[in-house]
């Protein structure tokens, strides 16, 4: 097999790092693997050496069953100092003005104006919101040329700090390996999801972290918002530590003995079962918590006044604690047909970034891709709206 055929993707987690090998030619996963791992991708607080080691067994493992070397990869991430920009640029003339060239050099510039405003952080992703052509909307990239005397892109950024990204690519390197493209793995994962549950309407899929959460909200198989939180499985261990006062060993297995517990807990002492309520209570808290920062604003009270078929899809190695627990929401958040737990595995994980790059780039600008280099950052714009 040629090297060449080969779309290795590795999606590094704090906990967990997961490795996914797909033939080009015939779209399958050739490998699938995943080990654990202790990282921590804060800025102050950045370690890795633990997973530094992970990341070296899982590709040996990997060349030996391929028979190839690994030489470059997509890389899947999230990190705390992850956030997104939401930004609005104009272009206006007095005569009518052709499109294409337009649209190439709002990208273009908008991506600059973060550059210099933003200097410590590195773009890893920019979405296309809409285009407005005078008063008509387009969601997608226009098939013809349009002429106009207004123009406007909303697109959304998201970022992580560039110092983050310099250690990620320092670790790879030193294993002799490239990283080709870096995908914030929220935003790729939740955008599977999004296609997954298309017999909805609108979706919200709420991300449960170690070390973060994050909120993606679609409309159809369109991105309308995405947000990312400094709050995860770790917070929510920690209240759990506090609150009981216990170490944090004992804090994260109580935390993951509920997912396992029946609801009447009779088998229990009533020790144990105080602790068991109180720790349901804490993580009822956070995920509140969690949605209340994320959808209580007008845009949301707009955007669910209508009713019309809209999920809530938790995922993330978090969620998995309220898989056999009740989520109980205040009233004004009670917008949702249906709450769904979705089971991700190593599997689908790699393969959501497979098929993000090669089949379901939802209206991202793909500008960080060596081919798109080769040819103009902007030349070629990507996608799904058939």
């Amino acid at each position: 097999m040629n090297e060449k055929n080969l779309n290795v993707f590795i999606d590094f987690g704090s906990s967990k790092i997961r490795i996914g090998i797909f033939d080009k030619e015939t779209t399958k996963n050739i490998f699938i693997s995943e080990k654990e791992c202790t990282s921590n991708f804060n800025l102050e607080k950045f370690e890795i050496n633990n997973s530094n080691e992970v990341i070296k067994d899982l590709i040996q493992s990997a060349e030996k069953k391929i028979d190839k070397h690994i030489k470059n990869i997509n890389l899947m991430i999230d990190t705390p100092g992850m956030f997104s920009i939401d930004i609005s640029i104009k272009k206006k003339s007095d005569y009518k003005m052709n499109s294409k060239k337009d649209i190439q050099s709002l990208l273009k510039e908008a991506k600059s104006l973060i550059q210099k405003n933003y200097p410590k952080q590195k773009i890893i992703h920019i979405i296309v919101k809409k285009f407005v052509f005078d008063d008509k909307k387009y969601y997608e990239f226009p098939n013809k040329e349009i002429n106009y005397y207004c123009l406007v892109a909303e697109l959304k950024f998201i970022c992580m700090p560039y110092q983050i990204w310099k250690n990620l690519h320092n670790i790879f390197n030193k294993n002799h390996i490239t990283i080709d493209n870096l995908y914030c793995s929220s935003y790729v994962r939740s955008s599977s999801c999004n296609l997954i549950f298309d017999n909805f309407k609108k979706k919200i899929v709420l991300d449960i972290g170690f070390g973060k959460s994050s909120v993606a909200v679609f409309e159809e198989k369109r991105l309308l918002y995405f947000n990312i939180l400094p709050i995860g499985g770790r917070h929510i261990t920690n209240d759990i530590s506090l609150l009981l006062k216990i170490n944090r060993d004992e804090a994260e297995k109580l935390k993951k003995s509920l997912n396992k517990s029946e609801i009447t807990f009779s088998n229990k002492t009533d020790i144990e079962k105080q602790s068991s309520d109180l720790s349901k209570e804490v993580i009822f808290a956070r995920v509140d918590e969690i949605i209340k920062l994320n959808l209580a604003d007008d845009y949301f009270n707009n955007f669910f006044t209508q009713k019309d078929n809209c999920v809530l899809i938790f995922i993330g190695e978090g969620s998995k604690i309220l898989n056999k627990n009740s989520i109980y929401l205040e009233e004004k958040f009670d917008f949702f047909n249906e709450i769904s737990f979705f089971e991700e595995n190593t599997t689908s994980i790699c393969e959501s970034g497979y098929n993000f790059v090669e089949r379901t780039k939802l209206q991202e600008v793909d500008f960080l891709s060596k081919k798109s280099k080769n040819k103009g950052f902007f030349e070629k714009i990507f996608y799904l709206f058939d």
